[in-house]
């Protein structure tokens, strides 16, 4: 008797292997047409062999690309659009108010603060009492700049100028002493006023007082698409990575700046050459766990050191997207 039972007991286990070792059944791809949109800047970068390689009558993508993110945001929750690149912060807070998940992260940091060449910036410290200019009120721009501010005990008033544009001319006439932007408006700022230099690399000082990565980009899709398109959506990811790996690589950087340029992402060829490599090992593509892991730690900095920069709780779990 115990030997039948122990004959049992085996073939049980031996079914309970096969079954948990069988390979998932792999989500069909039903070919459906997926309609994105791409914000002008590091966040569509990585986009860009993608978008050039799309012939217009493509059936299975279109591309919108907006310099202003809250019409994106507009055409993302009418429908009009599928899935859409945006500032992680910016994600987080939309996904309190729609059902959307996100996809992958598609950039790290961007972020480096200008002076002119004859002020003394060697740290966070050298900018007690001093005022800095951002850009763009909801960014994550300056819940960065307050968290780096306080990690490093340093006082300092933080004014917000009304877009990124707007503080490239007042860098251009002189008017700001100290000043935090993202590429490739740093590049653009530069090449109009040769009084000033980048003084600070925001993920240099990052790193210095945080554990995880200055995650300022991703790309996020309405959980409606998700859900009645999901093979669609995985061979999205498949050819977006593949169009990430494409612009990430250094040795084709004249290419891929071509590329970039082409594609509509930046208007200018040598401003996508320098912002290109100004932002080496910035431009990724993580989804899955890396994805997650990376969000998390990033979102919960900014929910201790400016809740109300991603709407004042952590995203739930099912906002993150898994295949």
């Amino acid at each position: 008797m115990k030997k039948i039972l122990s004959l049992l007991l085996l073939a049980a286990l031996t079914l309970t292997l096969f079954v948990s070792c069988k390979p998932q059944t792999q989500v069909e791809d039903d070919g459906a047409k997926i309609n994105v949109g791409v914000l002008a800047g590091p966040t569509g970068m990585g986009m860009a062999k993608l978008i050039a390689d799309t012939p217009e009558d493509s059936s299975l993508y279109s591309f919108e690309l907006y310099s202003n993110p809250q019409n994106a945001i507009a055409d993302l929750t009418s429908k009009k659009l599928d899935m859409l690149c945006l500032p992680t912060n910016t994600a987080a807070m939309l996904s309190a108010k729609a059902d959307i998940s996100v996809l992958a992260v598609n950039c790290l940091g961007s972020l480096y603060l200008l002076a002119k060449k004859d002020t003394k910036v060697e740290s966070f410290t050298d900018l007690e009492g001093k005022t800095l200019t951002t850009s763009v009120a909801g960014s994550t721009t300056q819940p960065i700049v307050d968290f780096l501010l306080e990690k490093n005990h340093v006082s300092a008033d933080v004014d917000v100028a009304l877009d990124h544009d707007a503080l490239v001319a007042s860098i251009a006439k002189g008017e700001v002493d100290y000043a935090v932007l993202p590429e490739p408006k740093v590049t653009a700022a530069l090449m109009q006023n040769a009084d000033y230099e980048v003084k600070l690399n925001l993920s240099t000082e990052w790193d210095k007082v945080s554990d995880g990565s200055l995650a300022m980009g991703c790309i996020v899709a309405r959980n409606e698409f998700i859900n009645e398109h999901k093979g669609a959506v995985n061979r999205f990811l498949d050819d977006y990575k593949a169009s990430v790996d494409y612009i990430a690589d250094d040795s084709h950087a004249d290419e891929s700046a071509q590329t970039i340029v082409d594609a509509g992402v930046l208007p200018k060829l040598p401003i996508a050459k320098k912002a290109l490599a100004n932002l080496k090992g910035s431009i990724v593509f993580r989804e899955g766990k890396e994805m997650k892991s990376t969000l998390v730690s990033f979102y919960g900095v900014l929910l201790e050191s400016s809740p109300d920069s991603i709407g004042g709780a952590l995203p739930s779990d099912s906002f993150y997207y898994a295949r």
